[in-house]
C-alpha cells in the first residue's frame, strides 16, 4: 500500500508539472499572436500568426537541443529564457531602427510640405506629395495617415495619433507646427523650413556625439564579451573541469554572479556613453 501510494503521489506530481508546462505554454503562445497581430503590424510587417508560432517553435527547440548538447540543463533553462523573451526583443530592435530611420527623414518630409504649400497646393496634397514620393517607413505612416482621413478621421486627429504612436520629439514638433499655423494662419512654409534646419542641426550634433562615443562602446562590447569567450573556449578545452561550473550549485551561483556584473557594466557604460541632446 505504501509503495502504491507513493506511486500515486507522483503520478499526481507529474500531472500537475505537465499541466503547468501546458498552461505556460499555452499562455506563451497567445503572448506571441498578440505581438503578432498587435506589435509587428504597427512595424508594417505582416506575418500569418501561425507561421510565427511553427518558426518561434522550431527556433526554440533548435536553440534548446544546441544548448543542452553542450551546456547540459542548465543550457537548456537559459536557451529556453532566451527564446522566451526573443520575440519582444527583436519587436523593441526593429521599432528602434524604425523610428531612427524616420526620424532622420523628418526634415525631408518638413522641406517636401514646404515646398508643395509654396506651390500653391493643400496640406492633404503636401501630405499625399509626402507618402508618394518619400521613402519607407515616412511613406507608410503618412500613407496610414491618409487612409484614415479619407475614412473621416480630421486630418489634425491623425496627425497626432501618428505623433502619438511613434513618441518622437521631431515628429511632435512637426505636428504642433502644422496645427498652429493651420488654425492661428501665418507662414507655414517658413515655419516648416527654420523646423528642418533645426532638426537637421540636432541630428549632426547627435552623430558627432555618436562619433566620439564609439571608441567607448567597442570597448564595453569587447569587454563584455570577453569573459563569454573565454568561457566558451575553456569548455571545449576544459570539458570536465567546467562541466562542474554548469552541474554544481557553487557554479550556477558563479554563472549568476558573472550575469549580474555583465548587466551592471553593460547599464553603466550605456549610462556613461548616452548623452541626449
Amino acid at each position: 500500500m505504501a509503495a502504491a501510494g507513493v506511486a500515486s503521489c507522483a503520478a499526481l506530481a507529474s500531472w500537475m508539472i505537465l499541466r503547468a508546462i501546458a498552461v505556460a505554454v499555452s499562455g506563451h503562445h497567445e503572448r506571441l499572436a498578440q505581438l503578432n497581430r498587435e506589435k509587428f503590424e504597427e512595424l508594417f510587417l505582416f506575418v500569418d500568426t501561425p507561421t510565427f508560432l511553427r518558426w518561434n517553435a522550431a527556433v526554440t527547440l533548435v536553440v534548446a537541443a544546441a544548448a543542452a548538447l553542450s551546456f547540459g540543463p542548465l543550457g537548456v533553462l537559459v536557451a529556453g529564457a532566451l527564446a522566451a523573451v526573443a520575440p519582444s526583443a527583436l519587436h523593441r530592435w526593429l521599432r528602434r531602427r524604425r523610428l531612427r530611420a524616420l526620424e532622420r527623414q523628418l526634415p525631408d518630409v518638413a522641406d517636401s510640405i514646404a515646398g508643395s504649400l509654396r506651390s500653391g497646393s493643400g496640406l492633404g496634397q503636401a501630405i499625399a506629395r509626402v507618402a508618394a514620393h518619400q521613402p519607407a517607413p515616412a511613406a507608410q505612416e503618412f500613407s496610414l495617415v491618409l487612409r484614415e482621413h479619407r475614412l473621416g478621421v480630421p486630418l489634425e486627429e491623425a496627425l497626432a495619433s501618428f505623433a502619438t504612436r511613434s513618441d518622437l520629439r521631431d515628429l511632435h514638433m512637426l505636428v504642433a507646427v502644422l496645427g498652429i499655423a493651420r488654425d492661428l494662419g501665418g507662414g507655414l512654409a517658413g515655419a516648416l523650413d527654420r523646423l528642418a534646419a533645426s532638426m537637421r542641426r540636432r541630428l549632426a550634433m547627435e552623430d558627432r556625439i555618436r562619433a566620439l562615443t564609439s571608441q567607448g562602446r567597442l570597448q564595453g562590447m569587447v569587454m563584455g564579451a570577453l569573459p563569454l569567450a573565454l568561457g566558451a573556449v575553456l569548455t571545449v578545452l576544459e570539458p570536465e573541469q567546467m562541466s562542474r561550473l554548469y552541474s554544481e550549485p557553487l557554479g550556477w551561483l558563479t554563472l549568476g554572479g558573472i550575469a549580474l556584473l555583465e548587466l551592471g557594466g553593460f547599464l553603466l557604460l550605456r549610462k556613461i556613453v548616452r548623452i541626449e541632446v
